[in-house]
């Protein structure tokens, strides 16, 4: 019996996983660098809405 065999499918399905998150928290954080300033802004916007 071969333990290596059984390993190799769940260790590949983890690594596409991992992969898969990588890329999207590299999306996300390519989002946050390029539209960063105008979610602030407009989130302290709605702020000062509230407050007047």
């Amino acid at each position: 019996m071969n333990d290596e065999a059984g390993k190799q499918p769940q260790s590949l399905m983890i690594a596409a996983i991992g992969g898969v998150f990588l890329l999207l928290s590299l999306a996300a954080f390519l989002g946050w660098i390029v539209q960063g300033p105008e979610m602030l802004l407009t989130m302290a916007e709605n702020g000062m809405s509230w407050c007047f």
